[in-house]
């Protein structure tokens, strides 16, 4: 009750808008229809294509581009960690909980000590983590750990990817992982290595099974 009070009260001091086009909206965190038709592309990213070895499967929301993209970057690079709310109401609304009700985890990708000092938070967990305990899924963002401080990906050609996110990762908790089913989610993956590098490191732990899950997805 006092939940529906505050949102209530939030939404006459600050009406939602959308954050694209700032029409208003229904409800906090909402997309317009004409903003949302524009990113919207619930897919599963084709693993063969990208050779993507390790992850059993990825599924993406959006598309990275207009509205969605400005979102994106000044959540990681300006500190705007409030955006997170957009891009979590694009998952609770298009990636229902129950579809993963099977997994064991969820595991945000993790950040660098170093990076998670300058940004203060990490915008995976920022995003996924109310949903997944929504969806009654356990969240155990200590069980994989970013043990180098990487180049972001963005910065290199396709091919230093791969090199970049070579052994950037570990299994803190590998009693954890033997035979579970573990999610891992991001904001945005483009050739799916990190996540990749990630589900390889968990399946030497002895995971079950590692699969995918991104708010946005240049790679097809």
């Amino acid at each position: 009750m006092f939940s529906n009070g505050w949102a209530f009260f939030l939404d006459i001091i600050y009406p939602p808008k959308c954050p694209a086009c700032k029409k208003p909206v229904y409800e906090q965190g909402a997309w317009c229809q004409p903003c949302l038709g524009k990113i919207l592309s619930v897919r599963e990213i084709n693993m063969a294509e990208h050779n993507l070895t390790a992850l059993d499967s990825c599924r993406v929301v959006c598309e990275y581009t207009g509205g969605l993209k400005r979102i994106i970057h000044d959540m990681k690079f300006r500190q705007q960690q409030r955006y997170a709310i957009y891009l979590r109401w694009l998952i609770k609304q298009n990636i229902h909980a129950d579809y993963f009700s099977h997994m064991d985890y969820v595991i945000p990708v993790p950040l660098h000590a170093a990076r998670l000092s300058e940004r203060g938070y990490n915008q995976a967990e920022a995003i996924f983590k109310e949903w997944a305990k929504a969806g009654k899924m356990p969240w155990k963002p200590d069980v994989l750990q970013r043990t180098r401080h990487t180049i972001p990906q963005w910065e290199l050609k396709m091919t230093e990817r791969r090199q970049n996110m070579k052994n950037a990762f570990a299994a803190v908790r590998p009693e954890m992982v033997k035979n579970k089913h573990i999610m891992i989610v991001d904001d945005i993956i483009t050739t799916g290595i990190t996540l990749d590098e990630c589900a390889k490191v968990l399946k030497k732990a002895g995971a079950a099974s590692v699969h995918g899950l991104a708010v946005a997805s240049g790679a097809r």
